[in-house]
């Protein structure tokens, strides 16, 4: 079923979303109001064309929307579920050419490229553009289509929507082949004739014998190069020996020179006045334990030195500290006394009574305005209310005393109104002030806290100042303690340096003398192995000559066996050749006879094609006709022709209706009876048929003004079929139509398509 369709800048179709449904799917509008532009997308989305850009009717460029303006591109999206899948086809267009196309089957991506998309539809649909454009979708002015055309290419084509134009082809090429398959017998007769088999092989033993001769020269050569490559391995390897011989006792020599250079070194280093004046390396280590011993001593003792120092300069630092922050408390001490002293704090109470006694009896005069502002509104009130008795005796008023009364209690209002004002704008100043004051007094208080906090302030400072004298002192003697010993640790610390400098010149003094008795018996040793390799130049001389002798044999031998080599190649491809010919002219004697068998079986299977097309037609055409007969009953309002078939012949199809003549039933051509109402019925029902015969996966129908010259009573007709029958048999209908009356289909979807043309405005849409 075809869910959707989108159109954007497709020819009048600005940004256009139609949803379809089962059953009839009828779009309704006036000429050029963009309802058979919707069609062709839909066609143009499945197979990337439609009928009128087959036949070269709009190119490309046209179906992007240029009215008010030039668009640069278009593009579809048709949603289409099958088989409880959702496929999605999106296909672009632009204005320089350009297109693209994608098909996402459930959410994930299938294919992309026009080309590839339109294979993967029809591999889907089980239809190609061919069958879809004959069999689905009838385009306007085309519902006779097959009536219009000739008879041979009316055979031609419907053949090729039933399927059976196949076997024709077939035949032809059946026919083909066996005219074929008879010249090629003819021209490989005449090869075969010329060729004598007996003598070519005679003349092949004569070659195999040749070529097993130069192969056993060939074993016999290689038998000798392997002898001379074995004897020529073992002289090399005598060579490589002797010359690894004589390359070691170079090595040796080299050896020995470099041994008796070191020698002389470290003899004349271990003579020197430097190592001979040195003392007995007992009495320098003994010297050196002690010196350790001292400097770690001294180590300790200059580590508490220094520690003591560091302490007694923290204890400083802190006392120094401690004092400076004494003198400024005596400082803000000083201060806050002369702060205080300035202001009283009993007179700042009093203030702050008197503001209190005020404030309560500004509140109590607020009060008593305010309740005597009420009363007079509420006896102005009852005057203006029309009483006509006095508020405090009750006797009765009349209406100069309700105005004078009315004018004493306004005047009441509005001076207790203004005093109330009076009032209020004293308390308020009254509560500033009595907030100030009691700020004033809680600083004071604060004051007076603070204060005390620094009344044994001197004493203190005088304790600090006593403590400070005494760390400096204790300070400046720990500073000359550490000196005395940072500078006994120095000397000691020199005097252990010289001493390991003696110790390593020692050390040193015995690894010469070591090394020297190494290598005396090191050279002893390497002077009689240069003495026992004993080479003679002469031996080496007879392996060379033997090792040249043993190449020369070799490449005679080599040349020996290419000579054989290209015997043989020439041999073999004359023996190759022959074998050739030989399996030529047998494959040539025996494709004959095949060929003849062959012959006989194609031309039995030409007369089986021919017969499976009869049969096959009369099948196909058979249930065209059932189905048509059922539609055209339910089309066709009159009874002056009772039934319809499609009438089989060898060169035509002739869509035929029955009439009755002379009081029998015959059959008539269309062409030749029917008015353009009836033909336009008979082509429908037709359609329907092949539709539901030809393409049954689907059951789709798409007709494009299909009621063209058909009266009221057969769009009655149409109506009822549209709405009861057609349903039952299509799965689903698209019909495009100018004709309001098509409206009265049920259960229909009806969208309303309009346009203003003058004003070059896109097509708009409505569901009915």
């Amino acid at each position: 079923m075809i869910k959707s369709i989108a159109l954007k800048n497709w020819k009048t179709h600005k940004d256009t979303k139609i949803e379809f449904s089962k059953g009839a799917n009828i779009l309704i509008g006036q000429m050029g109001a963009g309802k058979s532009s919707v069609m062709d997308a839909i066609s143009f989305a499945l197979f990337g064309s439609f009928p009128a850009m087959q036949h070269k009717k709009v190119n490309v460029s046209k179906l992007i929307r240029n009215k008010p303006k030039q668009e640069s591109n278009s593009s579809l999206t048709l949603t289409l579920e099958l088989n409880g899948d959702e496929y999605v086809i999106v296909r672009e267009l632009s204005i320089d050419g350009k297109s693209s196309a994608t098909i996402n089957k459930n959410g994930s991506y299938l294919q992309s490229q026009p080309k590839r998309v339109t294979e993967e539809i029809e591999r889907i649909l089980k239809v190609d553009y061919d069958m879809f454009s004959k069999a689905i979708y009838s385009e306007q002015n085309g519902l006779d289509y097959f009536l219009n055309i000739s008879s041979s290419e009316r055979k031609k084509q419907i053949d090729s929507l039933l399927g059976i134009d196949k076997f024709a082809i077939a035949q032809d090429n059946a026919t083909t082949l066996v005219n074929r398959l008879r010249d090629m017998v003819v021209e490989s007769e005449r090869i075969a004739k010329d060729f004598d088999v007996e003598k070519s092989k005679s003349a092949l033993y004569t070659l195999k014998s040749e070529r097993d001769s130069f192969k056993k020269e060939y074993v016999s050569a290689e038998a000798a190069i392997k002898l001379h490559e074995t004897e020529k391995q073992r002289i090399e390897s005598e060579i490589i020996k002797y010359n690894e011989q004589n390359k070691r006792k170079a090595e040796l020599s080299n050896e020995i020179e470099a041994m008796k250079g070191r020698l002389g070194l470290l003899e004349s280093e271990s003579a020197s006045r430097e190592l001979q004046s040195l003392p007995e390396k007992e009495a320098a280590l003994s010297e050196k334990k002690a010196m350790s011993e001292k400097l770690a001593s001294l180590k300790a003792e200059d580590s508490r030195n220094s520690e003591r120092e560091r302490s007694l300069h923290s204890e400083l630092s802190r006392l120094e500290v401690e004092f400076s922050n004494s003198k400024k408390d005596i400082i803000e001490k000083n201060r806050l006394s002369s702060e205080l002293s300035k202001q009283s704090k009993e007179r700042l109470q009093k203030q702050l009574n008197d503001s209190s006694n005020l404030l309560e009896r500004l509140s109590q005069e607020l009060a008593m305005l305010k309740s005597s502002i009420e009363e007079a509104h509420n006896q102005v009130d009852g005057l203006k209310g029309h009483v006509t008795k006095c508020p405090i005796c009750e006797r009765e008023l009349d209406e100069s005393s309700v105005s004078r009364i009315l004018a004493s209690k306004e005047g009441i209002i509005r001076d207790h109104t203004l005093k109330l004002h009076e009032t209020e704008a004293s308390i308020s100043r009254e509560k500033e002030l009595s907030s100030k004051l009691n700020l004033h007094i809680n600083s004071m208080s604060l004051l007076e806290d603070k204060l005390k906090t620094y009344s044994d302030i001197e004493a203190r400072n005088a304790s600090i100042e006593s403590k400070l004298s005494k760390a400096q002192e204790d300070y400046k003697n720990a500073k000359a303690l550490k000196d005395a010993s940072s500078k006994s640790l120095l000397d000691v610390t020199e005097k252990l340096q010289n001493l390991n400098a003696v110790i390593g010149a020692l050390e040193r003094k015995l690894r010469y003398e070591a090394e020297i008795s190494t290598l005396k018996s090191l050279l002893s040793e390497k002077t009689a192995l240069f003495g026992s390799i004993n080479i003679s130049q002469a031996t080496i001389d007879s392996l060379q000559l033997a090792l040249v002798k043993t190449n020369s044999e070799i490449s005679k031998n080599s040349a020996n066996m290419a000579s054989i080599t290209r015997y043989l190649k020439e041999k073999e491809l004359q023996i190759s050749e022959k074998e050739s010919d030989i399996a030529r002219i047998e494959k040539i004697l025996n494709g004959i006879s095949r060929k003849r068998s062959l012959v006989d079986n194609i031309s039995k299977f030409k007369r089986a094609l021919s017969e499976t097309q009869t049969v096959l037609r009369g099948q196909l055409i058979s249930s065209i006709n059932s189905i048509m007969g059922e539609v055209w009953t339910e089309l066709y309002p009159y009874g002056d022709y009772p039934s319809i078939i499609i009438d089989a012949s060898e060169d035509d199809y002739s869509l035929m209706l029955k009439v009755l003549s002379n009081n029998e039933y015959a059959w008539e051509d269309v062409n030749s009876i029917a008015s353009g109402g009836e033909r336009s019925i008979a082509c429908l029902a037709m359609r329907i048929a092949m539709s539901l015969v030809l393409v049954p996966n689907l059951k789709w129908i798409i007709l494009d003004e299909p009621t063209h010259n058909i009266d009221s009573e057969g769009l009655s007709k149409f109506v009822r079929m549209f709405s009861d029958t057609l349903p039952g048999l299509v799965d689903q209908i698209f019909i495009i139509t100018h004709d309001d009356m098509l409206k009265q289909v049920s259960n229909a979807n009806i969208f309303l398509l309009s346009r203003d043309k003058e004003g070059n405005q896109e097509t708009g849409i409505a569901i009915l």
